[in-house]
């Protein structure tokens, strides 16, 4: 099963439906993301794994696809990253929410510095 959440785009100062949909499942760990992504937005699966590994979460031993749609729509900038990471924790069961459909995530991950 997938899980899905709706995340806002912008095209010049025009927002638009993101919806980020991320399947888990047994595998060598990694992330892929798919749906027309640019170089920063490929990079939020370094932030995302750097973010879950310091509250404790490991994706050891899965492969996780992120697809943003619609697919024919440039994806930029690190905005995704949050509600890319919220499905990722729901799709691994490592959160237990209903999350209602017009609920959308927009927001960047950065690294937690902890001594």
């Amino acid at each position: 099963m997938s899980i899905k959440v709706t995340s806002i785009g912008l095209k010049g100062m025009e927002g638009y439906f993101v919806n980020v949909a991320v399947k888990a499942f047994a595998g060598v760990e990694s992330i892929v993301i798919v749906g027309l992504p640019d170089a920063s937005v490929k990079e939020s699966k370094d932030r995302i794994m750097a973010a879950l590994h310091s509250f404790g979460h490991s994706l050891a031993d899965k492969k996780i696809i992120i697809s943003l749609s619609p697919s024919e729509q440039k994806k930029n900038g690190p905005m995704f990253d949050l509600a890319m990471a919220i499905c990722v924790l729901l799709s691994i069961k490592e959160l237990k929410v209903k999350i209602p459909d017009h609920t959308g995530f927009i927001g960047a991950l950065s690294f937690v510095w902890r001594d």
